[in-house]
């Protein structure tokens, strides 16, 4: 049997912005580096059987990344990812008993503290969730990590007490639902169908453009936010790119205007707000077009 060998790649992975996976695999790649990231390790049989063993770190908990949608960047960011740290197995809650284990939150708030410093070594500017975790009410925690381009600084987040919820929000261990009130999914959804947009079975196989409504982590809600969403709009199918020619049908551009505008007058006429990427979606460079949209709270007695 053959020795095991790093399933990864060994060299800093190139990153390209318009391929939202490298900007995922980068950031993974300076986890491992860090000694903070997963590895799985391959061999080969004599027999031509290929095994996989999964390698974590041991006692530090493990941090992986994921893809962020670019409506959800700090303005003016290069790349940007959300990390997920999960803790060392043995300081898990039990789910049977409710427990959390003896120094669960002093691992969380002393690993979470490493792994943002160490991130900030490499010139990543890390912030966490205003929406806190903790042992007691969530499995992990996620911090959001972004890159400026040289000499632009990073964003100035809100102030403390504006950052900072004092009860999470549903999912969570003590209320894994939002019923009886509505989700954010919900809540655009109903907005969506009212006007003939969306419906409950999607209508994946109809002529006209599709819009589809994604939950969005809430490390990355706009402050005022007390419910977010994602929504992804993907054109009609006669004004898609053509797979073996690579053109576009006449009158793509409008379809998309057209139809993006009817969306964003749709969504703003319910109260709504819209959080876009930087750079227009145009049909020249995007197969579909995706936004954050959410509800502002009520102002509080104190803020008014």
């Amino acid at each position: 049997m053959s020795e095991w060998t790093l399933d990864e790649p060994v060299t800093e992975p190139v990153y390209n912005r318009a391929d939202p996976q490298s900007g995922r695999a980068l950031v993974d790649f300076h986890l491992r580096e860090l000694g903070l990231g997963e590895t799985w390790l391959v061999r080969v049989a004599d027999d031509g059987q290929s095994y996989c063993r999964h390698v974590v770190p041991q006692g530090l908990g493990v941090c992986r990344a994921y893809v962020l949608t670019e409506a959800a960047w700090p303005e003016g960011a290069e790349l940007c990812v959300t990390v997920d740290w999960t803790p060392h197995s043995a300081l898990w809650r039990d789910d049977r008993t409710g427990r959390v284990p003896a120094g669960a939150e002093e691992h969380w708030r002393t690993r979470i503290a490493a792994t943002t410093q160490a991130l900030e070594s490499l010139g990543y500017t890390v912030e966490p969730s205003r929406f806190r975790r903790s042992p007691h009410h969530h499995f992990s925690a996620e911090l959001l990590v972004y890159r400026m381009p040289d000499g632009v600084p990073p964003r100035r987040p809100p102030t403390e007490t504006a950052w900072a919820l004092s009860e999470p929000v549903p999912p969570n261990y003590r209320r894994r639902s939002w019923y009886p009130e509505q989700s954010p999914e919900t809540l655009v959804e109903d907005v969506l169908r009212e006007a003939g947009l969306y419906s409950y079975r999607g209508d994946w196989d109809q002529p006209g453009a599709r819009i589809g409504v994604r939950s969005i982590t809430q490390t990355v809600w706009p402050p005022e936010a007390d419910r977010c969403t994602q929504v992804i709009w993907w054109p009609a199918a006669d004004f898609v790119r053509d797979p073996v020619t690579g053109l576009l049908p006449a009158g793509a551009a409008d379809h998309w205007r057209e139809c993006l505008a009817r969306l964003h007058q749709t969504l703003a006429d319910a109260g709504l707000l819209l959080r876009s990427r930087a750079h227009p979606w145009h049909p020249d460079t995007d197969k579909e077009a995706d936004f954050l949209v959410y509800r502002a709270a009520a102002p509080t007695p104190d803020s008014e």
